[in-house]
């Protein structure tokens, strides 16, 4: 119990320490989820320094525009924390519940692509979006699950933010298993367009 506290413990360290920088947030969050996907197939071990730093180095040069989106978001965000709900709430009633409708199936994909990225030899681009989409749509209740579950950390987190730096890691390692659980109901040549790089049938 103590390898394994002392596990997650060093991985949500690692994880804040690497946000930090705002703009480095997506890269940190994949390694951590890279991190997890080593654990589920080789069990949790502590000697994670060096493929968490490696992991990070990698997608940050390859995610360098959308952190630099994300981080102009959330402070936008954080300058007008009213702004999202002041936009939706002027909108003619049919146009907020489409961009309603937008975003649930944005985020519903992001909860299957942050697992795709490091599980598939795909990367990036159309071909990666696409198969999360699908995979979001295919695997609905399990993915609705996880999003509300991420949903009440975040909430959680505005209260009390200790919270998030105690549970991300917690909440990827319960990600990845119920998603590597859920692929097994997935037609197998959909999983050979995914290039995945372990065995979920």
């Amino acid at each position: 119990m103590l390898h394994v506290f002392a596990a997650f413990l060093t991985l949500q360290f690692l994880w804040f320490f690497f946000s930090l920088g705002v703009i480095t947030v997506i890269p940190a969050t994949i390694s951590m989820y890279a991190i997890v996907v080593e654990w589920t197939k080789k069990g949790i071990d502590l000697n994670i320094w060096k493929s968490f730093f490696e992991t990070f180095k990698f997608y940050f040069r390859r995610t360098i525009l959308p952190s630099t989106n994300l981080s102009f978001v959330l402070m936008l965000l954080y300058m007008y924390p009213t702004l999202w709900s002041d936009m939706i709430l002027k909108m003619p009633q049919t146009m907020s519940w489409l961009v309603l409708f937008a975003t649930s199936l944005i985020l519903l994909t992001v909860l299957s692509i942050l697992p795709l990225i490091v599980t598939s030899h795909l990367r990036g681009g159309r071909k990666l979006w696409k198969n999360a989409w699908i995979t979001s749509i295919s695997i609905l209740p399990q993915v609705s699950f996880i999003g509300i579950v991420g949903g009440m950390i975040i909430f959680g987190s505005l209260l009390f933010p200790i919270i998030l730096f105690t549970c991300s890691g917690l909440f990827a390692f319960m990600h990845m298993r119920i998603w590597q659980k859920s692929l097994k109901k997935l037609p197998s040549d959909f999983l050979d367009q995914c290039l995945l790089k372990y065995n979920y049938r």
